[in-house]
C-alpha cells in the first residue's frame, strides 16, 4: 500500500510540473503573438513601411502638421539660410547655373538707383577739357552705414581720375568719359550697390564701367557695353549678342562678372533658324541664291554701301542661317528668306 501510494504521488508531481511546463509554453506564445501584433501597427513599434512608400534618400515626407521632415523626423530647415553668399563672380549672391530667360532681362536704365550726386565742373572749359568733381554719400556695402564717395573724372582720355570712398582710393585710368556717374545695382542677392562710370567710347560706342567698394577698398568689377540687358542678378546679355531687330527677340551668349573680367556662356542658336520673325529698322540686305558655307565666305559678300540699306518695318522673313561661332558670339549675321521667296543675307551696322 505505501509503495503505491509513493508511485501516486510521484505521478502527481511529474503531472504538476508538466503543467506548469505547459503553461509557461501558452504565455511565451502569447508573447510572441503580441509583438507580431506591434509590428502590424497595432502596438507601441512602427510598423515597416511598403516598399512603395518608403521614401528614397534624400526625399522626404508630410508629418501631418503642415512641416516638412526629413528621415530623421527633424524638422527641415530652410537652406536658403544657409546658401553661400559669394558665387563665383564675388557678387555677393547664390550662383545661378540654369540657361537665363530672356524675358527676365530689362535695360540698365531699369537698375539705376534714384540717387543724384553733386557734381561740379568749370563751365568756362570745352566738354573735351573739364574735369568733373563728384560728390555724395550712399551705403555702398549694406553695413548700414552712410559712405563718403568722390570722383575724379577727367575726359578726352586724360590721366589722373579716380574714385574715392572713405578715403580708399583707387585710379579707374582714362578714358572718353562723360562725366556722368550713376549708382546700380548689379545683383540685388548681395548687399553691394555699385558705381557706374560712363565712358563714350572712342566713336560713339559707349560703355559703362563698373566699381564696388566692399567695406575696406574700392575694386573694378568689370565693364560692358551701354545698351546691354541685365537681370538683376549677376547676370547680362551684351547688345552685340542680342537680335534686338528680330521680334520676338533672341540671344546667342549671357555673361557674368568675375576676377573684372565680363565672362560669356554660349546659348543655343540653332533652335531659331529656320523659323519666321518681324525685322524692324536699317539694315543692309544683300540678294544671294546660295547660302555661304560658313562666316568666311558669308563676308566677302558683305558690302556697306547706302544702296544695300533696306528699310524694314515688321517685314517676315525666315531665318535660313545664322552665323556665329564658338569664341565669338556676336549676333549679326544672317541668311533669310523674304515673303516673296527673296533670299539673300542680313546685317546690321553695330559700331566700328
Amino acid at each position: 500500500m505505501y509503495s503505491d501510494f509513493m508511485n501516486r504521488r510521484k505521478m502527481r508531481t511529474v503531472l504538476q510540473i508538466a503543467c506548469i511546463f505547459l503553461a509557461l509554453m501558452a504565455m511565451l506564445s502569447a508573447c510572441s503573438h503580441g509583438k507580431r501584433a506591434d509590428n502590424a501597427g497595432n502596438g507601441h513599434l512602427p510598423a515597416e513601411p511598403a516598399e512603395g512608400s518608403r521614401p528614397s534618400v534624400g526625399e522626404t515626407e508630410e508629418n501631418g502638421t503642415g512641416h516638412t521632415e526629413t528621415e530623421t523626423g527633424d524638422p527641415a530647415e530652410d537652406q536658403s539660410d544657409k546658401a553661400e553668399h559669394d558665387n563665383i563672380s564675388g557678387n555677393g549672391g547664390a550662383e545661378i547655373s540654369e540657361e537665363p530667360e530672356l524675358d527676365d532681362f530689362l535695360t540698365l536704365d531699369e537698375f539705376f538707383k534714384n540717387h543724384d550726386f553733386d557734381v561740379s565742373y568749370d563751365e568756362k572749359q570745352e566738354f573735351h577739357e573739364r574735369t568733373y568733381m563728384i560728390r555724395g554719400t550712399y551705403d555702398m556695402n549694406g553695413d548700414g552705414e552712410e559712405d563718403e564717395i568722390f570722383l575724379l573724372i577727367g575726359t578726352d582720355y586724360s590721366e589722373g581720375s579716380y574714385i574715392e570712398v572713405n578715403g580708399k582710393k583707387l585710379t579707374i585710368g582714362y578714358g572718353n568719359f562723360s562725366g556722368e556717374t550713376r549708382l546700380i545695382d548689379l545683383d540685388s542677392r548681395d548687399s553691394y550697390t555699385e558705381i557706374a562710370v560712363f565712358d563714350d567710347g572712342p566713336s560713339a560706342d559707349p560703355v559703362l564701367l563698373f566699381y564696388r567698394y566692399n567695406g575696406e577698398k574700392v575694386d573694378f568689377v568689370g565693364s560692358i557695353d551701354r545698351y546691354s540687358l541685365m537681370d538683376g542678378k549677376g547676370r547680362f546679355i551684351s547688345s552685340f549678342h542680342l537680335a534686338s531687330n528680330f521680334h520676338p527677340q533672341f540671344y546667342s551668349a549671357w555673361g557674368e562678372f568675375r576676377d573684372g573680367e565680363y565672362v560669356t556662356t554660349n546659348h543655343d542658336v540653332d533652335q531659331y533658324i529656320g523659323k519666321t520673325y518681324e525685322i524692324d529698322g536699317s539694315g543692309y540686305f544683300v540678294p544671294l541664291d546660295r547660302m555661304p558655307g560658313d562666316l568666311g565666305e558669308y563676308l566677302q559678300h558683305t558690302t556697306w554701301d547706302w544702296d544695300s540699306v533696306r528699310e524694314f518695318n515688321g517685314t517676315e522673313a525666315k531665318i535660313l542661317n545664322i552665323y556665329v561661332s564658338e569664341d565669338d558670339r556676336t549676333l549679326n549675321w544672317f541668311y533669310i528668306e523674304l515673303a516673296n521667296g527673296e533670299r539673300g543675307l542680313l546685317y546690321f551696322w553695330i559700331g566700328d
